[in-house]
C-alpha cells in the first residue's frame, strides 16, 4: 500500500523541503537505521512527521538522546529513535521513542 505525504516545515533539509510530495510505502518489517520514514503523532494540525531513523530496536541510545532517557542504554524493542536532518529539527528528544506501530512507512519516492 502506497500513501502520499507532503512535508511540511524544514526539518528534513536539505534532503526534502517544505512542500514537497513524497510516496511512502507500507512497512511489513522492521524499519531500518537511516531509512526516512512517515509515523503518527497525536498532533491534530500536523498528524504526520518525517524523519530518518537513528536508532532500532536493541541498537544503543544514540549520545545525543542518552540525557533525555535516562537509565536506557538500548532503544526497546518495538521502537525507534528519530532525528531530522536539520540540525534545529524537533527529533526524539522532544517527540520521545516511536512506537513501531505509528510508523506509516517508508519515504520511496519524491
Amino acid at each position: 500500500m502506497w500513501i502520499r505525504v507532503t512535508v511540511r516545515g524544514n526539518s528534513m533539509s536539505p534532503t526534502l523541503h517544505d512542500g514537497q510530495e513524497l510516496l511512502a510505502r507500507r512497512l511489513f518489517r522492521r524499519p531500518r537505521r537511516h531509512e526516512v520514514i512517515v509515523f503518527r503523532v497525536p498532533d491534530p494540525e500536523l498528524p504526520h512527521r518525517v524523519k530518518r531513523v537513528a536508532a532500532t530496536a536493541g541498537d544503543p541510545v544514540p549520545p545525543w538522546l542518552a540525557a533525555t532517557l535516562p537509565g536506557l542504554a538500548h532503544v526497546p524493542d518495538g521502537f525507534v529513535a528519530v532525528v531530522g536532518d536539520n540540525p534545529r529539527s524537533q527529533d526524539s528528544r522532544q517527540l520521545g521513542l516511536v512506537d513501531c506501530k505509528d510508523i506509516v512507512g517508508a519515504v520511496r519516492g519524491r
